[in-house]
């Protein structure tokens, strides 16, 4: 039991405790925001896995919740990685569209959708190897869906309704500067 004990405290002791903090710029057809990524968890060698969230700020405030990977390669000296992404995109609505007074009465609801992304990354490194600077480009795409629900005009309540499903599926670049530690 004790040689048991002891490889499993030799396999962890070769994980390290990672965290990767970005503000960034996103860019495509609905305009520009900025969004800001967390993500933490281990690196082993070369490879970086970790769960990430955030605030991202593009066409309707949301909060992502996903599952990064990264991959380091150094030609020479310079430290380049590759990054996936992929989770679950969490609606942050808290101001309603802006409406006339007419649209009192309709209600929506927007719901969870897709996040994911990929990019190509640098990393510039301090002398003490574990703290960089990080530059990050690239591609990401973010879903959200909103059910809206509009009264029809009538003369006796109860009046019918009318629900109006959208999906809204964004397509942004991504550039993000921040510091992993």
């Amino acid at each position: 039991m004790a040689v048991v004990a002891s490889a499993d405290l030799q396999a962890q002791g070769s994980l390290e405790f990672r965290s990767q903090n970005y503000i960034g710029l996103l860019e495509g057809d609905n305009g520009s925001a900025f969004q800001f990524n967390t993500i933490n968890g281990v690196q082993k060698g070369t490879w970086f896995a970790g769960l990430g969230t955030g605030f991202d700020w593009y066409l309707y405030r949301s909060v992502p919740l996903f599952l990064s990977v990264n991959k380091d390669w150094k030609p020479s000296n310079r430290t380049f990685f590759f990054s996936v992404d992929g989770g679950v995109n969490f609606p942050w609505i808290k101001d309603e569209p802006q409406r006339t007074p007419w649209d009192d009465f309709i209600t929506d609801e927007f719901k969870a959708g897709y996040f994911w992304g990929a990019g190509l990354g640098y990393k510039a490194g301090f002398k003490n190897k574990k703290d960089a600077l990080v530059l990050n480009l690239g591609y990401s795409f973010k879903q959200l869906k909103e059910e809206r629900t509009v009264p029809m005009p009538c003369i006796s309540p109860p009046c019918p309704t009318s629900t109006d499903r959208y999906n809204y599926k964004t397509n942004r670049v991504s550039v993000r500067l921040g510091w992993q530690f």
